[in-house]
């Protein structure tokens, strides 16, 4: 509908733009190993990932290989849930300086030419670039430039590349988020660039989006947009468009821009604005549902029909609708099926139902399914798809590209580290806006039995920065840039760095002073590769308020 109309979208760059582009760089394709085969690993790494928080069902598995004796390492930036839980269960955790992963992964790439634990002969099959590669490695990344960079102990770096070396089936999972930093993508190309180099890399896990491979054109109706209209804008830039008047009226479902992106009071200032009428069709009264002329109450996920892929594996299922909404609230597709009708726009458009639209995609993709998936898939089963046929890696040689030149956006022509320069910010503390353990999206900060869960929001430091600061636990302290300040109870927690504050998940801005919540002080400046989000990159002051 809103293709026929014209409109603007946005990106998408908020989530995983900049990994994604980072892994397609070296790797291609986002498809990776079947995750549900890590229990096979003899070594395994979870690089930049809470799973504690945000891949719960994988925590069994880590669980019984620490408990088998094979060698688990975390790495992140602080004393995670999950990195506590592995050192608990026998492995260990290595907390890095903030935005320092390429040169860790990149002083791994060193020891292994050094060592002979290279894989030369995966290098020369699959991979394209290896000799300059490695010439351009050679002699940048020693253990100790690599150890006084990223603030690890040597023996600790060494430890590390004794377990990955030695190993026969070692694995490699990334998060997702890590990468939102100014050097995020460079990170992202270092890491798969020491899968390839360890020859794992068909064992590297970032996400299996690829592994679909559905054409979801006859969703989205690009044929229907007019000749010349604009096209999608960086979702990381809302903020700064909204309230520079870019726009005089938006649509919003499913999702709550007010609270999630970037530069938030920015968005907020846009929305606000008299000219702009905001139209937002939503479940739950969110921030940014506060803010419009116009609310359209959504549907559950039991009261519509949807397809489900699953976000990290090979699952997909079509959930049927099994009860009916209340009488005001429509699904999306209803929604946009009336106002198609309303707006007189094509009426293939006003006739569409959840039904048509998902036996559309079916039948658009009939070659993807075999029949017994496909019947299954009718059946409102969760099938495993089998991996589909792909022409190469996704990457344009087909191999693993160890080298790039104008296709890395004017970055250096293989991985380097480059220093994240804070966004620009000159804060003394790094800012970091975590998974919160109680309200995984902002969507719960609305339900009571998450919010209650969550408590009241905190700000978590370092004891001996807080001391400094003449802080203790329960003081209110203002964290400050030049986007916002936020007024915050303080926690104190040794899992923490010395120059870091955290803040978990959304809090929710009625229970802070300025009205505001975590992302008023994040950058809306994007990242290195993939035009991404920079949600890590941010500085802020800490005093006593």
């Amino acid at each position: 509908v809103l293709n026929a109309l014209g409109a603007t979208d946005t990106d998408g760059s908020i989530c995983d733009t900049t990994s994604t582009f980072g892994h397609e760089l070296v790797l291609g394709s986002s498809i990776g190993p079947d995750l549900e085969d890590v229990v096979e690993a003899d070594c395994l790494v979870l690089w930049g990932t809470d799973a504690r928080r945000t891949w719960q069902h994988l925590v069994p598995r880590l669980r019984d290989l620490c408990r088998r004796g094979v060698p688990v390492w975390v790495i992140d930036v602080y004393r995670t849930d999950t990195v506590k839980a592995i050192e608990g269960w026998g492995g260990r955790g290595l907390i890095l300086a903030p935005g320092t992963d390429a040169a860790l992964a990149l002083g791994l790439v060193e020891l292994a030419f050094q060592r002979g634990a290279a894989d030369l002969a995966f290098l020369k099959r699959e991979c394209v670039g290896a000799p300059e590669f490695r010439v351009q490695i050679a002699g940048r990344y020693p253990l100790e430039r690599v150890a006084e960079i990223s603030g690890l102990p040597r023996a600790a770096i060494g430890s590390l590349a004794d377990d990955l070396f030695r190993a026969e089936r070692a694995w490699i999972k990334t998060g997702i988020g890590w990468t939102r930093r100014r050097n995020g993508g460079m990170g992202m190309r270092a890491v798969c660039s020491l899968a390839a180099v360890l020859g794992i890399a068909d064992r590297l896990h970032y996400e299996s989006a690829d592994h679909f491979g559905l054409d979801e054109s006859v969703l989205r109706r690009d044929d229907l947009r007019p000749p010349g209209a604009p096209r999608a804008m960086r979702q990381v830039e809302v903020g700064r468009d909204l309230a520079g008047g870019r726009f005089d009226a938006v649509v919003v479902w499913g999702h709550n821009p007010a609270l999630t992106l970037p530069d938030s009071a920015k968005v907020r200032e846009g929305f606000e604005r008299d000219d702009l009428f905001l139209v937002v069709h939503e479940l739950v009264m969110t921030e940014t549902a506060r803010r419009a002329d116009v609310v359209l109450p959504a549907t559950a996920l039991p009261e519509h029909t949807d397809v489900y892929k699953s976000y990290g594996h090979r699952l997909m299922q079509i959930g049927r609708k099994v009860c009916a909404p209340p009488a005001e609230q429509r699904s999306n597709v209803a929604t946009f099926s009336e106002l198609a009708r309303r707006l007189d726009l094509p009426r293939s458009l006003w006739e569409a139902t959840e039904e048509s639209l998902v036996d559309g995609l079916l039948e658009a993709n009939r070659a993807r399914f075999a029949e017994d998936e496909l019947a299954r898939l009718r059946a409102g089963e969760p099938v495993k798809l089998a991996p589909r046929a792909v022409a190469g890696r996704g990457t344009p040689s087909g191999k693993i590209e160890l080298v790039h030149g104008a296709a890395a956006a004017g970055e250096p022509r293989v991985a380097t580290y480059v220093p994240d320069d804070g966004s620009g910010d000159v804060g003394r503390f790094w800012f970091h806006s975590a998974p919160s353990v109680a309200t995984h999206n902002s969507t719960f900060t609305r339900s009571k039995r998450h919010s209650l869960r969550a408590g009241d929001p905190v700000c978590h430091l370092n004891p001996e920065d807080a001391a400094q600061l003449g802080l203790e636990a329960g003081d209110a302290a203002r964290l400050s840039n030049a986007r916002g300040a936020l007024t915050l109870p303080v926690s104190l927690t040794d899992d923490l760095p010395r120059g870091m504050v955290r803040v978990d998940g959304f809090p929710d801005p009625d229970r802070i002073p300025e009205g505001l919540s975590s992302n008023a002080l994040t950058s809306p400046k994007i990242s290195d590769l993939g035009e991404g989000s920079v949600q890590y990159s941010a500085k802020v002051d800490v005093e006593p308020a």
